[in-house]
């Protein structure tokens, strides 16, 4: 069974390390941190930012504003997204949770077929 992990802003211990060195460590799965991988014709690609909360778990959480430096690097070809963060409106705890440019990027541009995200509120 293939298994692809993105970390969040739980995963403390995964800030400041390279990702060869987490990726180590999970020998039975694939890590993306702002990555993709083809598997068997698929193009997958992960992200692990969210934006800043009032909450003590702050890995790869970065104001809502500057979230955008890191959506611009999902390719367009892109078959399945997967982010810690939702997309704005999307499960997002009514609109508190969810980044509005990952939602316009993904609307306007990426349309990949299929957003998988973990932090929903």
């Amino acid at each position: 069974m293939l298994q692809i992990f993105v970390a969040g802003n739980h995963e403390m211990c995964f800030v400041g390390e390279a990702t060869d060195r987490i990726r180590a460590h999970l020998k039975h799965a694939i890590y993306l941190q702002d990555q993709s991988v083809v598997v068997e014709g698929l193009h997958i690609y992960g992200s692990p930012w969210s934006g800043k909360r009032r909450s003590a778990a702050r890995a790869f959480a970065t104001p809502f504003p500057e979230l955008g430096k890191y959506w611009v690097l999902i390719p367009n070809e892109t078959d399945l997204l997967i982010t810690h963060s939702p997309p704005h409106r999307v499960l997002d705890d009514s609109g508190t949770m969810g980044c509005p440019l990952l939602r316009e990027l993904v609307v306007k541009q990426i349309r990949s077929a299929l957003l998988l995200f973990s932090c929903f509120g």
